[in-house]
């Protein structure tokens, strides 16, 4: 694994900058955050313009497994407005702990992430 270089922050990197946080007892908000050199990164691994891209957010239920891309994780995908910076999800249960994938979901199926999110613990 590659150390990060020193003095390289976050905003250094290819990717966007991706957290979720309690909204209420029954959602969640995700909340992004993409730099003009980000898009332009997407744009090139893709070869297809930010704005035509079929973005998703993965919500991933990782109270008893991490994610292991084994078939076995559990998660719902939300069609997303990419341009939006944030993105409301409703239906979550207050006793699991989520996370969440910024990823693009092709047309027949292929998904690709872009970021991972924090962990969210259960709402006290």
């Amino acid at each position: 694994m590659k150390a990060k270089p020193k003095g390289a922050s976050s905003s250094d990197m290819d990717v966007p900058d991706l957290c979720i946080s309690w909204r209420d007892m029954q959602s969640l908000v995700a909340k992004w955050l993409v730099r003009e050199k980000e898009k332009e990164a997407i744009e090139q691994r893709f070869g297809i313009p930010v704005s035509e891209l079929p973005f998703v957010l993965r919500l991933y239920d990782v109270t008893d497994r991490m994610i292991k891309n084994d078939g076995l994780d559990q998660y719902v995908d939300f069609t997303i407005n990419f341009q939006a910076p944030e993105w409301m999800l409703f239906g979550i249960e207050t006793t699991r702990k989520y996370c969440v994938e910024l990823g693009v979901r092709m047309v027949d199926g292929r998904y690709y992430s872009l970021k991972r999110s924090n962990v969210i613990h259960p709402c006290a």
